[in-house]
C-alpha cells in the first residue's frame, strides 16, 4: 500500500527536526561562555546569537589580564644571554654616559658664568674664590667672636669671656657655673643659639640682610647660623622653625622681610619645616631706638598666634619643641613676648636663634 500524500509530510518533518537537533549537538556548549540556555528564545535565533557573541567578548575580557601577566611572565624569563637583555643593557650604559655629559656640561656652564659674573664677597662685593660667600677680610671680622660665643650662657645667651682665642681652644660653657644675667631676668624662653657678637662687621652684615635686594647674604647667614645651631643644640633639634614677623609698612620699605630667607635657609640646613606661625597685631616701634623699660611696653600684647579655626589651643604646634629665628637678641623684650604667646597654645619647648647678641659693657 503506497503512503498518502498526509504520511509523506510527517515523515519529512521529522527528518527535518532529526538534522537540526544534529546540527545543534555539532555547536559549543552553552555553558563555555558562561551563559544559559533560558537566556536564549528557543524561537528568536537573531536575539540567540547576539547574546552568544556579547558572551564571546566577555569571555575574551576576562581573559585579558590572564595574557598579560603570561607576556609579563614570558618577558622575565629572557635570559642575559640574549639580544634583548644586551640592548637592555646598553640603554643603561648610554643613560649613564648621558647623565655624565650632563654633570661635565652643568660645570662648564658654571665656570662659564663665573668667567663673565665671578663670585663676590656677599657683604663686600669684593672678588672671591668658587664657593666662598665672603672675602678673607670679611670672614675674619665676622667670625671673630665666634669662639666667645661657643662660652655663652645657653639660657641667655651672654658670653663668660669676650677675650677668647679661639686657636688655643673651643671653649664651651661650664653649665655648673652661675649666669648672673639670667638670675637677674625672667626669660621665658629655654634656650638661646647665638651665632656672633654684635659689633664690627657683624652690624653691617645684620642690617644689610633685613633688605630683599641682598638676599644672597640672609642665605649665607642662614646656612651658618643653621651650623651653629646643630652644634649647640646636637640631639635636642627643635620640631618647627619659625620667625619673628615684621609689619607689612616695614617689609614694603625693605622690599621684603629678610629675616623669612635666613630662617628658611637655617631649617634647610637642619632639616625641619619652617612655618609662619606669629603675626604682629599692630605696627611697633624699632627697638633700637628705645630704652630697656620703652622696649618692654612697646611690644607688649603686639604678637598672637596664628590660631586654627578647628581648635583654639592650635594642635599643630601644641607639646612641640619650636625655634624662633630673630637677627639681634638685646634685652630680650621681643623674644620673651613671642615665647610667651607660643606657651600659651601649647608649645613645650621655645628655643631662640639669632644672628647675632648684643653684649653691652663688654
Amino acid at each position: 500500500m503506497a503512503p498518502s500524500w498526509g504520511a509523506a509530510a510527517e515523515h519529512k518533518k521529522k527528518h527535518r527536526r532529526k538534522r537540526g537537533s544534529a546540527k545543534r549537538s555539532a555547536e559549543p556548549a552553552f555553558d563555555q561562555y558562561s551563559i544559559s540556555k533560558a537566556s536564549v528564545k528557543p524561537n528568536n535565533f537573531r536575539d540567540g546569537y547576539f547574546s552568544r557573541y556579547c558572551s564571546i567578548l566577555d569571555f575574551l575580557e576576562s581573559r585579558r589580564p590572564i595574557r598579560f601577566a603570561q607576556s609579563v611572565k614570558k618577558s622575565e624569563k629572557i635570559s642575559d644571554e640574549s639580544p634583548r637583555a644586551d640592548s637592555h643593557r646598553v640603554q643603561r650604559g648610554l643613560s649613564k654616559t648621558y647623565r655624565r655629559v650632563l654633570d661635565t656640561l652643568a660645570i662648564g656652564a658654571s665656570a662659564a658664568i663665573e668667567l663673565v659674573l665671578p663670585p663676590v664677597c656677599r657683604l663686600c662685593n669684593a672678588s672671591v674664590a668658587g664657593g666662598n660667600d665672603f672675602c678673607r677680610s670679611c670672614h675674619n671680622e665676622l667670625e671673630s667672636t665666634s669662639a666667645a660665643m661657643r662660652t655663652a650662657c645657653p639660657k641667655c645667651g651672654i658670653p663668660s669671656s669676650m677675650s677668647v682665642n679661639p686657636a688655643e681652644s673651643v671653649p664651651t660653657f661650664d653649665p655648673e657655673s652661675e649666669c648672673l644675667h639670667c638670675r637677674s631676668h625672667n626669660f621665658q624662653f629655654d634656650d638661646v643659639v647665638a651665632m656672633w657678637s654684635y659689633q664690627g662687621r657683624v652690624c653691617d652684615a645684620v642690617v644689610a640682610a633685613k633688605y630683599a635686594h641682598n638676599g644672597s647674604l640672609a642665605d649665607a647667614m642662614g646656612r651658618r647660623l643653621g651650623q651653629s645651631i646643630v652644634s649647640r643644640l646636637d640631639d635636642n633639634l627643635p620640631d618647627l622653625v619659625t620667625f619673628v614677623p615684621s609689619h607689612f609698612s616695614r617689609q614694603l620699605t625693605r622690599g621684603g622681610n629678610g629675616i623669612v630667607t635666613v630662617a628658611e635657609t637655617a631649617a634647610a640646613s637642619i632639616d625641619r619645616p619652617c612655618k609662619c606661625l606669629l603675626r604682629l597685631k599692630r605696627r611697633i616701634a624699632k627697638q633700637a631706638w628705645l630704652s630697656d623699660v620703652d622696649r618692654q611696653k612697646n611690644v607688649r600684647d603686639a604678637f598672637s598666634v596664628r590660631k586654627s579655626y578647628a581648635s583654639p589651643r592650635s594642635p599643630r604646634i601644641a607639646n612641640l619643641h619650636i625655634l624662633v629665628v630673630d637677627d639681634v637678641l638685646t634685652t630680650g623684650s621681643t623674644a620673651n613676648e613671642v615665647a610667651s604667646e607660643l606657651k600659651k597654645v601649647g608649645v613645650a619647648r621655645v628655643t631662640l636663634a639669632v644672628i647675632a647678641r648684643a653684649v653691652r659693657g663688654r
